[in-house]
């Protein structure tokens, strides 16, 4: 029953992209026919001598293009059809933002063609291809609820863990996941024997058995565990709220040996490959293009301080606290590093936590505000991304003293991923805020939700509030 169950709701997730594809396909395909249809309600001029093979290869191939990836991209396929109806919506836009810069990049390269009709059939195109994804969408979303209503189709479970926890768990799993169970029994940390479990498994041909609490749970939980691993009943360990959305597991094989990878970053896959490539190819057109503004702060700097040098090294900590040269323009006097105590004492400190934050700080000079206040100080990066040591975009990396006074460990999830000149942070606070929880939080919501969209959407979003300082001090 359950695997019957479990099966086709797998099917269904895993025929998505294809049906969509085929979806598209046709969609693509008819759009010159409806194009023609409706033209007479738009005053649209027909098109007369009509060839479907010579009209639509261009909206057919960015349907190929478009579909199997961009809805990926989009995250149409994380919840197997389950996600709410107002998120299918969003991504769907999302997707229709995507193909239209597809179909403008084809209409660009054009040599020839009837621009005006091809126009038409592209707005055709855009409403009838996600109004037929989304049809998809609540077909499959209405099987694979209505799938378990039936009592042969419902799950037999024990639930395990700390009562508070089942409890607590059983409050926050959505209903109609809760209507497909049968709930056997429970499972209770110190107080239920192994012949107690046993006995519900054989009574109630328990198919799956739920454990609350997190991987914590798993420690006082074991002896559940393992005798539904030795009768191969499934074990679904449900993850507090606390933990990272972007935790997952894998298998991994290490010749006659086999790993369980519990990760929590992102997965390596071509975007991280593009995201490489791309950091370091923007650095390059980003140094060449800001080659004249390395010119003024160097003959600047020169003249503020003449007995320091015109660069600033100091060792952050970089990927997984590794620590790495992170250069900079010096916008402070030579001995300002000497002086560090002195100024905390004096002054205090803005930033709550390890790091360290002072308006008009004594330590920097006139010229310095300036480097600051514009963000060229922040230019010499460039050469670190080049040489892998940092990303364009991610957690800003801090000097290696301020991480090993990291208030809590899980703050030293932040080092999990490569730093970057740029983040949520330094976007959307930057030194507005004193707290150094807010800016942790603000990187790991970058780590969990990581996507090359995302960096470009930072990206475009940094520009403004460097032109404008925002935060800068």
């Amino acid at each position: 029953m359950r695997a019957r169950m479990t099966r086709k709701r797998s099917i269904l997730s895993r025929i998505s992209p294809l049906v969509d594809l085929s979806l598209s396909l046709f969609c693509a395909y008819i759009s010159p026919v409806l194009t023609n249809l409706v033209a007479p309600l738009f005053g649209w001029q027909i098109q007369e001598n009509f060839n479907l093979i010579t009209t639509t290869p261009f909206v057919v191939g960015a349907a190929v293009a478009a579909v199997p990836v961009v809805l990926r991209l989009v995250g149409f396929y994380h919840r197997s059809n389950l996600q709410r109806t107002s998120s299918a919506i969003r991504q769907l836009f999302t997707f229709c933002v995507y193909y239209l810069c597809a179909i403008a990049i084809y209409q660009a390269t054009r040599v020839h063609g009837d621009y005006f009709y091809l126009n038409h059939t592209i707005l055709v195109c855009l409403c009838i291809i996600p109004l037929a994804l989304y049809l998809r969408f609540l077909l499959f979303r209405w099987l694979q609820l209505n799938t378990s209503r039936g009592r042969q189709h419902l799950r037999n479970v024990i639930l395990a863990g700390k009562l508070e926890d089942i409890e607590e768990g059983k409050a926050q799993l959505p209903q109609y996941w809760m209507r497909s169970l049968r709930i056997a029994g429970y499972a209770i940390a110190g107080e239920s024997t192994p012949e107690d479990i046993q006995k519900l498994i054989e009574e109630h041909h328990v198919e799956q058995l739920i454990l609350f609490g997190g991987l914590d749970a798993y420690e006082p939980n074991k002896t559940a565990v393992s005798l539904c691993e030795l009768q191969g009943i499934d074990v679904y360990i449900m993850l507090r709220n606390d933990h990272s959305v972007s935790l997952r597991a894998n298998i991994a094989d290490i010749e006659d040996n086999r790993a369980l990878i519990i990760s929590s970053t992102p997965v390596y896959s071509w975007a991280q490959l593009c995201k490489s490539v791309m950091d370091r190819l923007l650095a390059l057109i980003a140094i060449i293009c800001s080659s004249p503004l390395w010119l003024i702060a160097a003959i600047g700097i020169r003249l503020s301080d003449p007995n320091g040098p015109i660069f600033y090294r100091q060792m952050r900590s970089g990927l997984h606290g590794k620590p790495f040269a992170m250069w900079k323009f010096r916008s402070m006097y030579a001995d300002a590093d000497k002086r560090l105590d002195e100024i905390k004492a004096k002054y205090g400190n803005e930033m709550d936590g390890p790091i360290f934050k002072l308006t008009n700080d004594p330590r920097i000079f006139k010229f310095g505000h300036f480097l600051r206040k514009t963000s060229i100080d922040e230019l010499p990066q460039l050469i670190n991304i080049l040489c892998g040591h940092m990303s364009i975009v991610g957690p800003r990396p801090l000097p290696t003293y301020e991480t090993e006074m990291f208030p809590d460990i899980w703050n030293r999830r932040r080092l999990s991923v490569k730093p970057g000149l740029t983040c949520f942070w330094q976007v959307e606070d930057r030194s507005d805020t004193a707290e150094f929880s807010t800016m942790v939080k603000k990187d790991l919501k970058y780590i969990d939700n990581w996507s090359l969209w995302l960096d470009f959407v930072l990206i475009l979003r940094t520009i403004p509030a460097v032109l404008f300082g925002k935060g800068a001090k």
